[in-house]
């Protein structure tokens, strides 16, 4: 599993996505284990990844995601969270 400093790295190297921990969206400092994509997901580097659907596919970012540990769930129609599984 990577950690999640190497999450935010990997999703900036890899889908070209800008991430920040979970914190900076919730203004909670109590959660501190997830990420918040504050970028356009749906980009030629996700092939596109569908914000309705995206979660519940297998697609290309979702399959890099579970593949070191983590899973994406949507917070609404255009922030996508991402948790260690």
């Amino acid at each position: 599993m990577l950690t999640r400093n190497a999450m935010i790295e990997s999703l900036k190297s890899n889908f070209n996505l800008s991430s920040k921990p979970a914190e900076y969206f919730y203004a909670d400092d109590t959660i501190n284990t997830g990420l918040w994509i504050n970028d356009d997901i749906c980009k030629p580097e996700t092939d596109y990844y569908n914000y309705a659907d995206g979660t519940l596919e297998n697609n290309k970012l979702n399959d890099f995601l579970e593949k070191n540990g983590w899973f994406a769930e949507p917070y609404d129609n255009e922030t996508i969270m991402v948790w260690p599984i």
